[in-house]
């Protein structure tokens, strides 16, 4: 009867012991999720709210984030959040390489049109002023080319003054004897004419 009641109670004790260290195993666990989980929350957030980050660098951690499948709500909604921040990045991104990349074209295409318009607006005469002129026509695919002038921008919207052509707009800076505008962009055919100016105050 003894050996009896201590067998019982070894193995009372046993499943006791063993209950007890899955319940530690289970906090364990539990501990360890929600650690993983407060810090790609935090990991998270700090992606949604640095602007310095490119949207590469920032794709980069919430991949990171994504590889640990660590299926919380909160977690999964933010990656959703982080992803559609850097979506947008890489648009205002791209259209600022655009940009770029046209200014620097129509830099290296303004350099000759914006000599023509020293040259106009510093002639010492008049004779000399449209001598230079016809050699800027020379430039355009027809002296009738539009010139538009922003006055305004607001929101990627531009206001322009009244249209007018590349002959007309020359005579003005040799009648003005001084060129005011900066060329914003420059429109060319297929033959590397100018078939549009942009310019603005």
């Amino acid at each position: 009867m003894i050996l009896l009641g201590m067998g019982t109670t070894l193995t009372t004790t046993s499943c006791n012991s063993k209950k007890k260290a899955a319940e530690a195993a289970k906090a364990q666990a539990a501990a360890e999720k929600q650690r993983k989980v407060d810090k790609a929350t935090s990991d998270l957030k700090a992606v949604l709210n640095d602007t310095s980050m490119s949207a590469d660098e920032r794709q980069k951690r919430i991949d990171a984030i994504k590889a640990m499948n660590i299926g919380d709500p909160t977690v999964t909604d933010l990656i959703a959040q982080a992803e559609q921040s850097v979506k947008s990045q890489r648009i205002r991104e791209e259209e600022k390489k655009r940009e770029e990349e046209a200014q620097a074209e129509a830099n290296k295409k303004s350099k000759t049109i914006k000599d023509f318009f020293t040259e106009i607006a510093n002639a010492s005469d008049a004779n000399t002023a449209n001598a230079s002129i016809q050699n800027a026509l020379k430039l355009f695919t027809s002296p009738e080319a539009p010139v538009l002038i922003i006055i305004a921008e607001e929101g990627g919207e531009k206001d322009y003054d009244e249209p007018t052509t590349a002959e007309k707009y020359l005579n003005f800076v040799k009648d003005q004897k001084k060129m005011n505008h900066k060329v914003v962009s420059i429109g060319t055919d297929d033959n590397g004419k100018i078939k549009l100016l942009e310019l603005s105050n």
